[in-house]
């Protein structure tokens, strides 16, 4: 019914619900393995992605590690894997804002300019693309 209405659903649910139960990693790693084996031989894909705003946990690190296992050849996108998680190889904070940190419980974001202010060897190595942001 909410499909049918067109209602949104972002945020009606806590971020990170299902992402961190084990009895959704099943359907997750199922998705994901479709995905990689229908379009690893194509010349287009060259980054993987575990999807978009859903939160992070424990199941999107295992869905990375195993794309990682078969697939070490290209990187791993993953926009609610930030600086602080290993689920992703390019950092993508969405929405990010410049000047202000969004201390969200489920997904942490640093400021644009927290991330580019950071010395070299304190820098997250994984390159930073910008999301649609707002502010």
């Amino acid at each position: 019914m909410v499909d049918e209405a067109n209602i949104e659903t972002h945020g009606m649910v806590p971020m990170n619900r299902l992402t961190d139960d084990p009895r959704w990693l099943p359907a997750m790693s199922e998705r994901v393995t479709r995905m990689v084996q229908r379009d690893r031989n194509h010349p287009s894909v060259i980054i993987w992605s575990l999807g978009n705003e859903s939160g992070h946990g424990a199941n999107h690190d295992a869905l990375y590690r195993w794309i990682k296992s078969v697939d070490p050849s290209r990187p791993v996108q993953y926009e609610g894997g930030g600086a602080d998680t290993s689920a992703t190889d390019i950092i993508c904070p969405m929405y990010a804002r410049v000047d202000e940190d969004q201390p969200f419980p489920a997904v942490p974001k640093w400021s644009i300019k927290k991330w580019l202010s950071l010395p070299g060897e304190l820098r997250p190595a994984d390159p930073l693309r910008i999301c649609p942001r707002n502010g």
